[in-house]
């Protein structure tokens, strides 16, 4: 009976720590999957050599990838845009020097009461289990 509480522990220790490290995935990745993907994002007329261009795309291999006519031409800063990585501190920190740039102020008390939670329900399944094993001999 002593595998299935620790089965039971493991389990709630993977689905808390699932739960808390959740992390946003990349917008957009290059090179583009087809000409849908990268017009849905307005990228078009993708010349050869720089980023989002992949020989899958130049169909005519003339070297510009997703060409159309009267399209906009190549934005390279708009495809900068939409791959940069986020920000690596995204709240300043208290006392920082001021920038001119607005932060977010927001707070995380949900998602750390959420996490309690989840410890909580964990602890208290590993408790009933032990307990019913404890009657149960």
């Amino acid at each position: 009976m002593m595998k299935k509480s620790a089965a039971g522990l493991s389990f709630a220790a993977v689905v808390g720590l699932s739960a808390l490290s959740a992390t946003p995935a990349a917008a957009v990745t290059l090179p583009f999957p087809n000409c849908d993907a990268a017009a849905a994002v307005g990228v078009y007329n993708i010349p050869a050599g720089t980023p989002g261009y992949g020989t899958h795309l130049d169909r005519d291999r003339d070297g510009v990838g997703c060409d159309a006519p009267g399209t906009p031409a190549y934005d390279a800063s708009l495809v900068a845009r939409l791959t940069a990585a986020p920000p690596q501190v995204p709240n300043m920190p208290v006392g920082g020097a001021p920038t001119g740039v607005r932060q977010d102020t927001s707070d995380n008390t949900g998602v750390v009461a959420l996490g309690g939670g989840l410890v909580l329900a964990a602890i208290g399944g590993v408790f009933l289990v032990r307990r019913r094993t404890a009657s149960n001999a």
